[in-house]
C-alpha cells in the first residue's frame, strides 16, 4: 500500500496533490505527551493555524531490549498518526535510526556498542542488519498513514564522523523504498554541509537547520546561499529545524522557504529514564525531564505569547496560499524601502508571488521601534524585534490589493481581515479606481468595499481570532479560567531498601549494559582496604560512592575519574545512575562519545601520592651527543624555551610500590598536550578535562619502569603537577540492577511509614522514599515545583517516573533542556477509581551538608 497522499516536488516547489503548499510545521513529540493529551496538543496546533506537526520516533523507545518490541498503549505510533490525521494536521515523519533530540543516546538502543565490530551511524552491515529490524517495524505503519507527507532519513549527520555517507544514506533511502515509502525522503544538516547530511543522494532532499540569534542581521543572507544554491537545480528550501519566535520564522519565510519547522513548538516532559546526557555545558550537562525551550505550548499546554504569533503568521500563510509557496525571491532594490533602523543584510526581502504582486518583508530585530518608508511616502511603524509584511498589487478573490500596510489574516470570498498595531491602511482596487481603507490600531472596524466585507482587528485580537463563523463573524478563543492551584500534600516517609537480588560480578565491576541494565540505576558493592581517599575509573553518568558506611560524595565526572577523600575502609558500594547515554558525539569527554557505555571500571583505594620527579630532559631542538655531558635535569613543566610550538620530553624511573595493584598518573592542572609512554609503550593523551592516565596495564610490582611525558605547548599553557597515585583496586564485585518498575514495586511495598512536614531533611548521602496522596488532585494537568538545595529526587505517579529533578546546590552539575526543578502530572495518568500516589525517591547529595525539600508547589 502507498502512502494516499500525493506529495512530489517540482520546479523548486513542494506538491500536495499538485498544489504547491508551504507548511509551518510545529515539533510534537508522542513520546513526551501523555496519550491522554495527544489530541488535544494536536488540536492546539491545528487552532494556531499550523499545518504540519514534525515527528521524531526513537527506536529505543519501541525496542526496549533486544527484540522486546512496543507499539501499544502509551507507544502506539498508529493511533497517534491517526489522531493527528484526524485533527487536520500533516506529519513530517522522522525515525532516524538516529534522532537526537535530546534523548537517550539519540534514540539508539544502549546495547548496540556491546557488538563488537558495530559502527554506529555509517554503512556498516552489523549496524544496518539493526537498522533494518527498525525499519521492519516502524516505515509500514509510516507507509499507510494518512498524515505523512514527508520521511526524513537520519539526522544532522553533518555533525558525526560518519566514513561512507553516500553509502549509509543510499542503504536508508533503499529500505525506505522497499517497504513503499511514496512521499519525499530527506535529510537534514545541521551545520549546513548539505552534502555530507544526505550523502548527495539520489532520490533523497536536502534540508537545513537554522539556529541564529533572533537579533541577527544575516538571517536572510545565511538562507540565500542556500536558497540559491537548491532554486538552481529546482529543489526546495526546507528549513526542518529553526527558532521558535516569529520574527526569525517570517524572516526565514521571506526568503523563499517552502517547509518552516521551529523546534520545539510543543513543549513536553522525558517521562521514565529516557533524558539524555549533551555536551551543552562545559562540556557536560544532563538533560532535565522537563523538555521546554519555550515553544507556544508549555509541557502542560498551556498557550504562550508565541501562540498567538504563530496564528497571525498562518493567517497570511493560508490566506496566499499557492501563491506563496510557489513565490520567488524578487528584487526589493526597486521598491526604495528606507528605514531609520538597521535592515537586514542586504536590504528588506521581497517575494514575487505566483499570478502577481509582491510580499515584503521589513524586518527589524533590533531593539528600537523605527519607521520605515517605501517608495516616496508610505511609512510603516515598525516595532522592535518585528517582521510585518506589507501586500504590493496583489490579485485575490476577484479584488486588487493594491497597497496593504496593515497585515492579512484572513481572506476568503468576499471577506478580508486585516489587523495592526499602529496607523495602516489598505489600498483596493476593485474596479475603476482606489478605495483608501486607514485603521488606527484599535478596536475593530468593518467596512464594505462593494460585495466585499473588509474586517480590521487589532492585533491582539487577530492573535486571539479563532476563525470565522459560518455567518461570517469572528470567532475567538475562549477565555481561559482562573485556576486555583491546591497546597502542598501531605507527605509519609518510608526507609529505602536495597532492591532486587545481587548477581556476582569477580575481580571487577561489569558495565550496566553488560549487565542488560540499559537504564535506571545499579547498586554495586566490594570489599576495599582503608585508604585516605578513593578513585573511580571511568565514571558515568551519577554515582554516589560510600565505603565503610561512610558517604563520600556523588560525582558526574562524564566517563572520566573521580577522586574522592576518605579516610574509609572495607565495603564499597557504588549507586550509579544511567541519567542517560549520550545524544551528540563530542570527543572532549569520554562519557559524550555517541554509543560510550554507563558506570565504571575500577575503584582505587589510593593508599600513596608521589609528586614524580626528578626529569631529565630531550628537547626537540636536540642537545648534546649522547655520552658527552648528562641530559639536563628540570621540574616537570619548568623548561624554559622560545621555541614554539615547545616540544619536550620529560623522562623519569618509577619503582611501582610493590603492596599496590593499581598506579594512576595525575597532571593535576594541566592545559596542554601531553602524550604519555612506559617503557616505550604508547599509552594516549592526558585529556586536559580529565587528566589522569591509568599506567596500570604497562606496570608491575616492584619492577623498576621508565615513564616519558611529551609536553607540547603553543602558548605557555599550564603543564600541571605530576602526581603519580598508588593504591589497591577493590575486588569480590557484585551488583543489582532496577528499572522503573521494581523501584516503583519497591516504592509500593515499603509500609504506611511515618508522617511528616515539609521542609524534610536528609542527612548527606541519606537515600528515603516520600509519599503523596494526590487522589484530590485529579481531573486536569499539572506542573509540580518542588524547591530545596542539594537534594536530587526521582518522582513516579502511579506507576510512571513523571520527573527526574535536582535542587539547586553542589554537587549539582549543569542541568539543560528545560527547568530542573519541574515535572508535569498528565490528567489522563490519574487512576479512575483514585488512590493516585505521587513517591519521591529522595537523595540528599552533598558530601558535609544535608540536603532538603522544603516546598511541593501546584500549577497550570
Amino acid at each position: 500500500m502507498s502512502s494516499p497522499l500525493n506529495v512530489r516536488v517540482a520546479d523548486g516547489c513542494l506538491l500536495i496533490d499538485d498544489e504547491p503548499r508551504l507548511l509551518l510545521c510545529a515539533s510534537l513529540f508522542y513520546f513526551r505527551i501523555a496519550r491522554g493529551q495527544w489530541r488535544e496538543r494536536l488540536r492546539a496546533v491545528r487552532e494556531s493555524g499550523y499545518t504540519c506537526v514534525d515527528v521524531y520516533f526513537p527506536w529505543n523507545h519501541h525496542e526496549l531490549a533486544p527484540g522486546v518490541w512496543d507499539f501499544d498503549g502509551e507507544r502506539d505510533v498508529a493511533a497517534f498518526l491517526a489522531a493527528a490525521h484526524e485533527e487536520g494536521l500533516l506529519v513530517l515523519a522522522r525515525p532516524g535510526p538516529y534522532i537526537c533530540s535530546e534523548w537517550d543516546g539519540g534514540a539508539l538502543p544502549a546495547w548496540l556498542p556491546l557488538t563488537e565490530g558495530l559502527r554506529l551511524r555509517d554503512n556498516e552491515p552489523l549496524f544496518l542488519d539493526r537498522v533494518r529490524d527498525w525499519f521492519d517495524r516502524i516505515m509500514p505503519i509510516l507507509r499507510d498513514a494518512e498524515a505523512v507527507v514527508a520521511v526524513q532519513l537520519e539526522n544532522e549527520l553533518d555533525f558525526f564522523d560518519c566514513a561512507d555517507v553516500p553509502g549509509y544514506i543510499g542503504a536508508l533511502r533503499d529500505m525506505a523504498l522497499d517497504h513503499g515509502i511514496t512521499v519525499p525522503l530527506i535529510a537534514c544538516a545541521g551545520q549546513g554541509d548539505l552534502a555530507r547530511a544526505s550523502g548527495e543522494t539520489r532520490g533523497v532532499l536536502p534540508a537545513a537547520n537554522f539556529y541564529p540569534s533572533d537579533d541577527s542581521l544575516a538571517v536572510e543572507s545565511v538562507a540565500d546561499v542556500y536558497g540559491e544554491w537548491l532554486r538552481a537545480r529546482g529543489l526546495p528550501l526546507l528549513v526542518t529545524e529553526t527558532n521558535r519566535a516569529h520574527v526569525t520564522l517570517r524572516r526565514l519565510l521571506s526568503t523563499g522557504v517552502r517547509l518552516l519547522g521551529p523546534y520545539l513548538q510543543v513543549s513536553g516532559n522525558d517521562f521514565g529514564f529516557t533524558t539524555g546526557v549533551t555536551n551543552w555545558g562545559d562540556p557536560l550537562a544532563l538533560l532535565t525531564s522537563d523538555y521546554d525551550f519555550g515553544g507556544y505550548l508549555s509541557p502542560s499546554g498551556v498557550r504562550r505569547q508565541e501562540f498567538g504569533e504563530g496564528r497571525l503568521l498562518a493567517g497570511l500563510v493560508t490566506a496566499l496560499g499557492p501563491a506563496l509557496a510557489a513565490a520567488v525571491p524578487a528584487d526589493a532594490g526597486e521598491l526604495k524601502v528606507r528605514a531609520d533602523f538597521p535592515l537586514p543584510d542586504g536590504g528588506p526581502r521581497a517575494l514575487a508571488l505566483a499570478g502577481g504582486g509582491l510580499l515584503l518583508a521589513l524586518a527589524n530585530p533590533g531593539g528600537t521601534a523605527g519607521t520605515a518608508t517605501i517608495g516616496d511616502s508610505t511609512e510603516v511603524r515598525v516595532p522592535a524585534g518585528s517582521c510585518p509584511f506589507v501586500l504590493l498589487d496583489v490579485p485575490l478573490h476577484g479584488t486588487l490589493i493594491r497597497r496593504a500596510t496593515a497585515e492579512l489574516v484572513h481572506a476568503a470570498p468576499g471577506l478580508l481581515v486585516f489587523t495592526g498595531d499602529s496607523p495602516c491602511e489598505v489600498v483596493l482596487a476593485p474596479g475603476e479606481g482606489d478605495v483608501v481603507l486607514e485603521y488606527q490600531g484599535r478596536g475593530t472596524s468593518e467596512t464594505r468595499v462593494g460585495e466585499l466585507r473588509v474586517l480590521f482587528l487589532s492585533r491582539a485580537d487577530a492573535a486571539a481570532l479563532k476563525g470565522i463563523s459560518p455567518e461570517g463573524s469572528p470567532v475567538f478563543d475562549d477565555v481561559e479560567p482562573t485556576v486555583e492551584a491546591p497546597g502542598a500534600p501531605a507527605l509519609r516517609r518510608t526507609a529505602f531498601e536495597p532492591v532486587g537480588p545481587a548477581t556476582a560480578l569477580g575481580a571487577a565491576p561489569v558495565r550496566p549494559e553488560r549487565l542488560g541494565a540499559y537504564r535506571g540505576y545499579t547498586w554495586y558493592a566490594a570489599e576495599s582496604e582503608p585508604a585516605d581517599s578513593f578513585l573511580l575509573h571511568s565514571a558515568s553518568d551519577v554515582l554516589s560512592l560510600h565505603v565503610g558506611g561512610r558517604y563520600l560524595g556523588t560525582v558526574t565526572p562524564g566517563g572520566g575519574f573521580a577522586r574522592l577523600d576518605g579516610p574509609a575502609g572495607g565495603r564499597v558500594e557504588v549507586r550509579t545512575e544511567i541519567w542517560g547515554h549520550p545524544n551528540f558525539d563530542d570527543a572532549r569527554l569520554p562519557a559524550l562519545r555517541l554509543g560510550s557505555l554507563r558506570g565504571f571500571d575500577a575503584v582505587t583505594a589510593v593508599r600513596s601520592t608521589r609528586v614524580l620527579g626528578p626529569w631529565r630532559l630531550r628537547s626537540a631542538e636536540g642537545g648534546p651527543p649522547v655520552g658527552a655531558a648528562p641530559a639536563p635535569l628540570a621540574p616537570w613543566g619548568g623548561w624554559i624555551t622560545a621555541h614554539r610550538p615547545d616540544d619536550t620530553h620529560y623522562v623519569t624511573d618509577l619503582l611501582p610500590d610493590p603492596g599496590c595493584d593499581s598506579w594512576i598518573l595525575h597532571l593535576d592542572g594541566v592545559a596542554a598536550h601531553v602524550e604519555v609512554r612506559v617503557d616505550g609503550v604508547d599509552l594516549g593523551v592526558v585529556n586536559p578535562r580529565d587528566p589522569y592516565i591509568d599506567l596500570t596495564p604497562a606496570l608491575d610490582p616492584g619492577v623498576p619502569a621508565r615513564l616519558e611525558l611529551t609536553l607540547r605547548r603553543r602558548h605557555g599553557e599550564s603543564a600541571g603537577e605530576a602526581v603519580l597515585l598508588e593504591g589497591r583496586r577493590a575486588s569480590q564485585w557484585s551488583a543489582n540492577s532496577a528499572d522503573e518498575a521494581a523501584l516503583w514495586q519497591a516504592a509500593t511495598s515499603t509500609g504506611p511509614g511515618t508522617e511528616t512536614d515539609l521542609p524534610v531533611r536528609l542527612a548527606p548521602g541519606e537515600l528515603c522514599w516520600l509519599h503523596a496522596d494526590l487522589t484530590p488532585f485529579a481531573g486536569r494537568t499539572w506542573t509540580v515545583r518542588l524547591t530545596g538545595e542539594r537534594m536530587k529526587l526521582t518522582a513516579w505517579f502511579n506507576g510512571r517516573v513523571v520527573g527526574r529533578l535536582w535542587l539547586p546546590g553542589d554537587p549539582r552539575p549543569s542541568m539543560r533542556g528545560g527547568d530542573p526543578e519541574l515535572l508535569t502530572l498528565p490528567a489522563s495518568w490519574f487512576a479512575p477509581a483514585g488512590g493516585d500516589r505521587l513517591s519521591l525517591l529522595a537523595e540528599s547529595v552533598h558530601r558535609d551538608l544535608p540536603g532538603q525539600l522544603t516546598g511541593i508547589a501546584f500549577g497550570p
